[in-house]
């Protein structure tokens, strides 16, 4: 069992931060000597390192909390859970399908004719003209924003 200054320090945290945690409802409660201080075992390193992995996924506390609560209790999830789940595949899709458009970019762009030695910002222009060619092709309004005009290019 750790204390949880040992807790925080073998986790790269404050202690301020797992009672924070804790406050939420991130972390379940953890056991009290008779004293009254906090004893944590090792699972909380599991907490803690699944709350940081969510968090790098682009969940807030929030969210991570109510997650924390459905994990840790093994109630069907809430439409408010599967609310949170939901909204997040589709960030996850969107940001799948960005990363998915600029590797196709990048990889146009270090296979191209151009020449290997030319500066970066002609890459970058080279780059920049490609994408905004393929976003006035595929985007809607909504994509170019509330006016209907597509977004400046670099130049």
């Amino acid at each position: 069992m750790l204390s949880i200054g040992e807790l925080a320090r073998q986790a790269g945290l404050s202690t301020r931060t797992i009672r924070y945690y804790e406050e939420l409802g991130i972390l379940p409660p953890p056991e009290r000597t008779a004293g009254g201080t906090r004893r944590y075992s090792r699972d909380y390193f599991f907490y803690l390192e699944g709350t940081r992995i969510l968090k790098q996924l682009g969940f807030d506390l929030e969210e991570i909390a109510e997650l924390g609560r459905f994990a840790l209790t093994g109630a069907t999830a809430s439409s408010r859970t599967k609310a949170i789940l939901q909204e997040k595949v589709a960030q996850l899709d969107h940001r799948i399908r960005v990363l998915k458009r600029l590797y196709a970019l990048v990889s146009a762009a270090a296979s191209s004719r151009a020449d290997p030695d030319a500066p970066v910002p002609q890459l970058l222009r080279w780059i920049s003209e490609k994408s905004s060619d393929e976003a006035a092709a595929a985007a809607g309004p909504e994509e170019n924003g509330p006016d209907d005009h597509p977004r400046p290019r670099w130049s």
